[in-house]
């Protein structure tokens, strides 16, 4: 994954250029006009969100005077919003208005600041229904701020029962004992499934900061190799002069521009943003922006699990039934014969809504009927407690892979059922997903991927496989890539090829009817990836891959090698337009991939 810069042209690289440095420690022209010395030693200034870029280095910068090595502990504390702006005030008794108080132990290298911790961090007997997420920031010194040295970093707040961001930015000033109030807004966020509305929120915060050393020696060689794999990426105008700006018009079809918070093209395994910014301006640190992708996490990190295990232990799995991986306690014979393939391509036979199959609607079984078992459902912290609510939902008349009817619950059933295969294959305190990262995420190059998981007192959690992943742009191009090569990765086999074809291009039968279609025909589901029909000039007709997410969250995998993405807040609606200007680029009947 690593591209070498010197071979790109001077345009190439003064755009690569002007990229770096909206993440780097150069300074932005001007004076500084917020967040000055005096306003980040009192919490009064704290009025509403400012422009994101006085969270950068300003005037005359230099490096850190000082070096940050130790724990910031933030007090649980009530953000400010616009009134009434984040409802309901509590879910499940957990205040959404306040910031969850966490300690964060960061250490400075060079012009970085490097957390410690990098998943997702849950604040033990915190009233915060948030639940936060910190990654990499900078350290550098101004020539007004006293002496002390200026840090900031990206993070998000989510819960671990959602999937939504809201990303935000913090900073502060410190010297070698003490550290000046925590200044933060959250500007960009991903659609809420349980929080009413998108919110932006700020605040100030006296925080205190405990200095000491922190063994960092791997933690630096490991932030070291995360910043040599990152990809190159360009402004979009490159695309533009080069085949003209006409042609990219439509690329956000399907969306109201305003609630796209990022989208572009990955060519070559190379990134062409087309967007990322938020109503405060770009976002500070774009490659640590995460984006909550609700149920493209069936693709990225579902089907990448299944194929992982037939990699490892023969597609056979596939056909492997369920009932012989978990407990089935349903009080009727309808899991008797469903498969790991039945419940990845959501075809198990289970579920409620109508009987009506003529035509089917993948979207039948959400009916309000179920929604409070589904909640039920979805709230259950522990594996065993979702399978108790899973297994209560009644059968269709018809039998596993019939009918395509749109479920979660046969996601999560088919990973706990892989999770059980993996402990009986590797011993009881085998960890899924943490057999993923190793295996398969960092030998790509992603070495952190944030994941929601089941809570357990006496095994590993299971990865919650139907939402709950965290993808920066760089993880989508990565995953797409290694999904485009055939799951091969630097000539290793990592995902099952015979699986992967399967999933995305080779099944006779391509999977089973939506209810959805375009002018080209009608749409398909298998093994978590959407099929769509699209039709060159020439008339040939290709089958477009896609990975969806509630919200208008999509990844198309294109004939031609080219991955589109978009992330946003609307837009359910097939992209098609996407698929169009990347067949205008590299034609897909002379650029078959």
């Amino acid at each position: 994954m690593k591209k070498n810069m010197k071979s790109h042209s001077f345009r190439q690289l003064i755009n690569v250029f002007f990229l770096i440095c909206t993440t780097s420690a150069w300074a932005l022209d001007g004076e500084r006009e917020q967040l000055q010395y005096d306003q980040l030693m009192s919490a009064n200034t704290a009025t509403g969100p400012v422009a994101n870029r006085f969270f950068m280095p300003y005037e005359a910068v230099t490096p850190a005077k000082h070096r940050f090595s130790g724990a910031m502990t933030i007090p649980e504390h009530r953000m400010q919003t616009e009134p009434g702006q984040i409802r309901p005030d509590r879910i499940r008794g957990m205040h959404t208005q306040l910031f969850p108080g966490v300690t964060l132990e960061f250490v400075s290298h060079g012009d970085y600041l490097v957390p410690v911790e990098r998943n997702i961090i849950e604040p033990p007997g915190s009233n915060s229904f948030w639940h936060i997420h910190v990654a990499p920031g900078r350290v550098w010194s101004e020539p007004g701020d006293g002496g002390m040295s200026r840090a900031s970093f990206p993070f998000f707040l989510t819960n671990l029962h959602e999937n939504e961001t809201y990303n935000g930015v913090a900073t502060f000033m410190f010297d070698d004992s003490a550290v000046s109030e925590l200044r933060y807004q959250l500007v960009q966020q991903l659609s809420p499934f349980l929080v009413e509305t998108r919110f932006v929120a700020w605040g100030q915060q006296v925080v205190s900061y405990q200095p000491g050393e922190i063994s960092s020696v791997q933690l630096i060689q490991d932030f070291e190799d995360e910043l040599a794999d990152r990809l190159v990426w360009h402004d979009w105008s490159i695309l533009e002069d080069k085949y003209g700006a006409e042609l990219f018009s439509g690329f956000q079809s399907g969306i109201d521009p305003r609630l796209v918070v990022s989208d572009g093209l990955v060519i070559d395994g190379e990134v062409y943003i087309h967007s990322m910014t938020t109503p405060y301006g770009n976002y500070p640190y774009p490659r640590e922006m995460r984006h909550g992708v609700w149920s493209v996490t069936k693709t990225a990190a579902g089907l990448i699990t299944l194929l992982r295990m037939a990699q490892k232990y023969g597609n056979e799995i596939l056909d492997y039934k369920i009932r012989d991986y978990v407990n089935v306690t349903a009080d009727h014979d309808g899991w008797k014969d469903v498969t790991f393939r039945h419940a990845m391509s959501m075809a198990t036979g289970i579920g409620t809504g109508s009987e009506n199959v003529n035509p089917n609607s993948s979207s039948d079984g959400y009916v309000e009927s179920d929604r409070a078992a589904y909640i039920r459902w979805y709230f259950a912290r522990a594996t065993d407690e979702k399978l108790t609510e899973l297994f209560k939902v009644p059968s269709h008349p018809w039998g596993p892979g019939e009918y395509m009817r749109y479920r979660d619950r046969d996601i999560f059933v088919a990973a706990a059922a892989m999770a059980n295969l993996y402990r009986e294959k590797e011993g009881d305190a085998a960890d899924l997903w943490q057999m993923m990262l190793d295996e398969v995420y960092r030998p790509i190059g992603i070495h952190h991927l944030p994941k929601s998981r089941t809570w357990e007192k006496d095994r590993p959690p299971v990865p919650l496989l139907a939402w709950g992943v965290y993808l920066s742009v760089d993880d989508i191009a990565k995953i797409s890539g290694l999904m485009q090569n055939g799951g091969k990765h630097q000539g290793v086999q990592l995902l099952s090829g015979q699986g992967l074809a399967e999933a995305l291009y080779e099944t006779p039968v391509r999977g089973l009817t939506t209810g959805g279609s375009n002018q080209y025909g009608p749409g398909s589901y298998h093994l978590t990836v959407w099929h769509e029909q699209f039709a060159t000039q020439s008339g040939r007709t290709y089958t477009i891959p896609s990975m969806a997410g509630y919200g208008g969250n999509i990844i198309k995998l294109m004939p031609n090698g080219m991955t589109g993405f978009r992330m946003g807040n609307g837009g359910d609606k097939p992209v098609e337009q996407m698929i169009v200007i990347a067949d205008r680029m590299r034609p897909f009947d002379t650029h078959r991939h």
